[in-house]
């Protein structure tokens, strides 16, 4: 409803309004005079804050440049009337506003559904991946502006980018290695594994370990990968890097040059000199004499 200055508020509207505990009034529509100093702010921040346009790579990186330019702006600049700036101004005003709530706001929709035999859940077209244990139960979707969070039974099983395309799919190897090492033949197919964040070193190794061991190539390297969760991809892909210069095919050598790289080697202690024996011909290791034993079945010492 738009009447005047009435208006029919969305559910999610009012949410936000007795989160933060504020009251909205509006104005008339298309009366941008009754708004004049929110709109001259508006054109004055797009000049000053974001011309040129910024170079980020992120909305949290947008924002903390926004924040930083408007800390800034803050010192600088005098409130209209007084000689005082923005910040001294808002200090004093800090003693009377109500704190903000302890947990944000999530601005994000809502949406309900199934997790596919796929491991992976729907929204706007594009399928984003789960742990596999999940596979056919009930979860939520919150999508956020740059993110879509999944959850189930109340924990957030799975988080992504959110993408802006259509029809694609958003997978994470990790959701698939333990079923990968139920099936690890499957991995020779498997779209998580060209996925963008997997390194092309993974996938190459994959396919030598398979070429030169066949499915027990797949075995060991699955359970190389499986590291991952412990180390991290970029730590794998090092290693992998590595080995893949020195033909290492196995996953003792690979576990090896892991332990190697994180510092984790078990280093064998070393004899002194004192202690090393000078002729090691004169060791026997002595014949355990087993007569001595029969004392146990017949009752007592012979």
């Amino acid at each position: 409803m738009m009447q005047g200055r009435d208006r029919l508020e969305q559910e999610s509207f009012l949410t936000l309004q007795a989160h933060y505990l504020f009251h909205a009034e509006y104005c008339n529509v298309r009366k941008g005079n009754e708004k004049g100093r929110v709109e001259k702010l508006v054109g004055t921040v797009r000049r000053r804050a974001l011309v040129p346009l910024p170079d980020v790579q992120s909305m949290d990186e947008l924002n903390e440049l926004l924040h930083v330019w408007c800390e800034t702006n803050a010192q600088e600049d005098l409130v209209p009337h007084r000689q005082e700036t923005i910040a001294a101004v808002f200090e004093r005003e800090k003693a009377v506003l109500h704190a903000l709530p302890p947990k944000a706001f999530e601005a994000c929709r809502m949406r309900s559904g199934n997790v596919s035999k796929m491991s992976t859940v729907t929204f706007e077209t594009n399928a984003y991946s789960v742990p596999s244990q999940y596979v056919l139960q009930r979860i939520f979707v919150k999508a956020f502006v740059d993110e879509v969070h999944i959850v189930a039974q109340n924990d957030v099983i799975a988080r992504h980018k959110r993408c802006n395309g259509r029809d694609q799919m958003i997978l994470v190897l990790d959701h698939y290695l333990d079923v990968l090492v139920k099936k690890p033949r499957a991995i020779r197919d498997a779209q998580a594994m060209y996925a963008t964040d997997i390194p092309e070193i993974v996938r190459q190794f994959q396919r030598e370990m398979r070429t030169r061991h066949g499915a027990q190539g797949d075995r060991s390297f699955i359970r190389f990968l499986l590291l991952y969760r412990e180390v991290g991809m970029s730590m794998i892909a090092s290693v992998l890097t590595q080995a893949h210069a020195l033909q290492i095919l196995h996953f003792d050598g690979l576990h090896d040059l892991l332990l190697r790289q994180t510092g984790k080697t078990n280093s064998t202690p070393s004899l002194s000199n004192d202690k090393v024996p000078t002729d090691l011909h004169a060791y026997r290791v002595h014949k355990t004499d087993l007569t001595r034993y029969n004392a146990l079945t017949s009752g007592g010492a012979e």
